[in-house]
C-alpha cells in the first residue's frame, strides 16, 4: 500500500498525541474523584467494598471445595489453577473479602499481569508503528477498559496477555501459539473465536495444533482441580444466565453493545411511564436493526476474508471474528481491551481506519458523567479506606460507548469491502480449503493490507 502524504500522517499524530493526553489529564482527574470521594465512580464496580472482586471470589474456591457444586462456578478449571498457585492459601481459611487483606501476593500479582498487559502492547505498538508508539501504549495502558480489568482483579487480563503475544506477533514458533491459544481459550470460552480465524486463513496446521492444546490444557487443569467438567460447565452456565437475566442494570452501565437496553422493555420495567411511548418504540427498532446490520456486516467481511484471504491482515479478520459477538452481547466492559487492541495495531492511511483509531481512543478515556442517580450505596470503600455513599445510575458513557463501538466495526468494515473489491478486480476468489490465493493478474500493491 502506498504510504500516506506527509502532512496527513503529521495530522494523524497530532490528534493521536491530543487523544493521548486526554487519556491522561481524564486519569489524574479519576484520581483525584477518588481522593475526594473515596471511590471510583460509574462505571467502575459499584460495590465499592468489593474491590478485586474477580480475583479473590475465585480464589477462594481454587483453595476450598465446592468450586463447581456450591460456589455454581462458570470458571473453566484453569483458573483455579491459576490462583491456587498465585495466593497464600492461609488467606484463605474464612471470607473472599478478609483474603483480600491478607493476600498480598495475588494483588501483586494483579499489578504484574496488569503491567505485562501494558508493556507487552507497547512493545507490539513500536514494532507496527515507532511514531504513534507512546500514545497508542498511553491509551491502551491507561484505558478504561484495561483499567476497569485491573479494578476488578479480572483473569481475562491472564488471558489478554496471551492474546497481545498471539496476535501481535510476538510468538514465532507454532507450539508456542498453540500454548496460547490453549490459555486463551480456557480462561474465556468465547476467546475460542478469534482462534477460528486461523481456519478463513486456511492455516489448518496451526489451528489443529492450537485443539489439541486447548483440549490437553483442559483435561489436565480438570484432573487437577477435581471438577470443571463439560456437565457441570453447562449446568452451571444456565443457572448464571438466569441469575444475570434480570440485572439489568449491571448489563448496560459498561457495554459493547445496546442489546441490553432492550431488557428495559423486557422485563417490564416502568420506562413508558417517564419516555414517551413512540420515542421507546423507536428506540427498540432502531436499537434491533443496529444489532443485525453490524452483526451482518462482520459476517460479510468475515466470508469475504475466506474468499480473498489476504485482502486484510489476520489481525483485522479477527477483529471481525470478535465483534460479531461483542455487538450482540455483552461480555463485559474490560472486553472491549481485545478491540481496542487490534484497532491500535491498525495505520491511519485513510479517513476509516483513521476515523476507528479516534474512537478507540475515545473508549479508552476513563471518565464519564452520571445523567440520572438511581440508587446511593452507604458502604466502606476498601480504596478509600472509609464509609462513603457511592452513586448508582444511567450514565453519558452507557448511551455513547455502545455506538462509538459499533462505528469502529462500520469504518473498517467499509475500509475492508473497499480491499475486497480491490482484490477482486486482480485475483479470482478462492472457493478451497487451499491457502494460496490464485491472481488472474499481477496484484496491485493497493490490494495488500498494511
Amino acid at each position: 500500500m502506498t504510504r500516506p502524504p506527509a502532512k496527513l500522517l503529521m495530522s494523524a499524530r497530532f490528534i493521536e498525541f491530543s487523544l493521548a493526553i486526554a487519556v491522561i489529564a481524564s486519569l489524574f482527574h479519576l484520581v483525584e474523584v477518588l481522593r475526594l470521594s473515596g471511590f471510583l465512580p460509574a462505571p467502575f464496580v459499584y460495590d465499592v467494598s468489593d474491590t478485586f472482586m474477580d480475583w479473590f471470589n475465585p480464589a477462594y474456591w481454587s483453595h476450598n471445595p465446592g468450586a463447581y457444586e456450591v460456589w455454581n462456578s462458570v470458571y473453566a478449571p484453569l483458573s483455579f489453577v491459576i490462583l491456587r498457585i498465585v495466593g497464600a492459601p492461609a488467606c484463605y481459611a474464612n471470607a473472599p473479602k478478609d483474603a483480600r487483606d491478607c493476600d498480598l501476593i495475588g494483588i501483586v500479582a494483579i499489578l504484574v499481569i496488569y503491567a505485562a498487559c501494558a508493556v507487552a502492547a507497547a512493545i507490539v505498538f513500536y514494532r507496527r508503528d515507532r511514531a504513534t508508539a507512546v500514545f497508542r501504549s498511553v491509551g491502551f495502558g491507561l484505558g478504561l477498559p484495561l483499567l476497569y480489568g485491573l479494578e476488578r482483579g479480572n483473569l481475562i487480563m491472564i488471558a489478554l496477555f496471551a492474546f497481545i503475544l498471539l496476535f501481535g506477533e510476538m510468538l514465532k514458533s507454532r507450539r508456542a501459539v498453540a500454548l496460547a491459544a490453549a490459555v486463551l481459550i480456557n480462561l474465556k470460552s468465547y476467546l475460542l473465536l478469534p482462534v477460528l480465524a486461523f481456519a478463513v486463513k486456511r492455516e489448518w496446521r496451526t489451528l489443529e495444533l492450537c485443539g489439541f492444546a486447548a483440549v490437553g490444557l483442559y483435561l489436565a487443569t480438570v484432573v487437577i482441580v477435581g471438577g470443571g467438567t463439560p456437565f457441570e460447565l453447562i449446568d452451571n452456565l444456565k443457572i448464571w444466565f438466569n441469575a444475570m437475566s434480570g440485572v439489568v442494570w449491571d448489563q448496560v452501565l459498561y457495554s459493547p453493545t445496546y442489546a441490553p437496553f432492550l431488557q428495559f422493555d423486557e422485563r417490564q420495567y416502568p420506562i413508558r411511564d417517564f419516555i414517551p411511548q413512540r420515542t421507546v418504540d423507536v428506540a427498540k427498532l432502531l436499537i434491533e436493526i443496529e444489532l443485525v446490520a453490524s452483526r451482518s456486516l462482520a459476517f460479510l467481511c468475515i466470508a469475504c476474508s475466506w474468499l480473498y484471504p489476504r485482502a486484510i491482515t489476520t489481525q483485522r479478520l479477527v477483529l471481525f471474528v470478535i465483534m460479531q459477538s461483542f455487538v450482540a452481547q455483552n461480555p463485559g466492559g474490560y472486553a472491549m481491551t481485545f478491540v481496542i487492541f487490534l484497532v491500535f495495531m491498525e495505520r491511519w492511511d485513510g479517513p476509516c481506519t483513521g476515523l476507528a483509531i479516534v474512537m478507540a481512543y475515545l473508549l479508552s478515556i476513563p471518565a464519564d458523567m452520571l445523567i440520572g442517580n438511581f440508587y446511593v450505596y452507604e458502604r466502606e470503600s476498601w480504596l478509600g479506606g472509609r464509609l462513603v455513599e457511592s452513586t448508582y445510575g444511567m450514565s453519558v458513557g452507557a448511551l455513547v460507548r455502545p455506538g462509538l463501538f459499533a462505528l469502529i466495526l462500520w469504518l473498517l468494515g467499509i475500509d475492508s469491502l473497499i480491499r475486497f473489491h480491490r482484490a477482486a478486480r486482480t485475483s479470482r476468489a478462492n472457493f478451497g480449503l487451499a491457502g494460496e490465493q490464485l491472481p488472474s493478474a499481477p496484484p496491485a500493491a493497493a490490494t495488500t493490507a498494511s
